[in-house]
């Protein structure tokens, strides 16, 4: 589980940034050099085609901390993406799992949790920097708006989480010297949003960004047990698959709460 941020431990949060700000971007560039062959312009997008071949698991999930899994099992590693949360969540979710799968060497084998919490960091990072890009510029351009309008005006054009557009402001901020941004910021950062979708309608935004989708899909993991099955179809081995999707989807519903009791 990620960290909980706060204005009062933002500063640390983005001197941990400066140390890993090159390997992250380095990981950034190599999805779209390496894991885009399709040329997928769009973030959202590419992060699904990458997820898909590994057996994508989209549930509603009632449970508001829990953004996103993988799931390991078998030597199997399943992403989860939790979709009673906003979009914006699920779209910064998704590249947070990518991370994970393909960056991470850490957290499956160790149980250090300094190491652990740092490829935490690490994976939010990865997926501001997928999503966010070159935010400050675009914030500046919005003139003769509130703070919050502006931050909401660049969830709209980002499609990224409130909290992360912060950080990601913060940061810019800081390493630029703009001291006016900042404060702002981090005067802001604590203070509770109030109804979010009303106040992207306000501002002639669609709201279904702050909205959940409740998107229930797991055909990708049943495409992947199914090619594995065409590809060896004895009979014993398409049994053991067909027990393991029921199995995955078991524990899944242990964490919505579905399971029988």
């Amino acid at each position: 589980m990620s960290e909980r941020i706060t204005a009062a431990n933002l500063d640390e949060v983005i001197k941990r940034n400066e140390v890993i700000e090159e390997q992250m971007k380095q990981s950034a560039s190599l999805i779209w050099s390496k894991y885009n062959p399709m040329q997928i312009n769009s973030p959202i997008q590419l992060a699904l085609q990458i997820l898909r071949p590994y057996g994508l698991i989209q549930l509603p999930i009632d449970n508001h901390y829990l953004s996103g899994a993988i799931f390991v099992r078998d030597g199997k590693r399943i992403p989860l993406i939790n979709t009673a949360l906003p979009r914006a969540n699920q779209y910064f979710t998704a590249w947070h799992e990518i991370y994970h799968l393909l960056f991470d060497e850490v957290s499956f084998d160790h149980l250090i949790e300094s190491e652990i919490l740092m490829e935490e960091r690490k994976a939010e990072y990865f997926a501001a920097l997928m999503l966010l890009g070159n935010l400050m510029p675009y914030f500046e351009g919005l003139k003769d708006m509130e703070f919050q309008a502006k931050a909401f005006q660049c969830m709209n054009a980002f499609q990224a989480p409130y909290k992360a557009v912060l950080i990601s402001l913060y940061e810019s901020a800081v390493k630029n010297g703009n001291t006016a941004i900042a404060e702002e910021v981090k005067e802001n950062f604590d203070v509770q949003v109030e109804d979010i979708a009303q106040r992207f309608r306000d501002l002639g935004l669609d709201d279904s960004l702050v909205r959940p989708s409740y998107v229930v899909n797991v055909s990708p993991l049943q495409e992947k047990i199914n090619k594995t099955i065409r590809n060896e179809p004895e009979v014993e081995y398409h049994k053991d698959n067909e027990a393991f999707l029921k199995t995955v989807l078991s524990e899944f519903k242990m964490l919505t709460g579905e399971a029988d009791a």
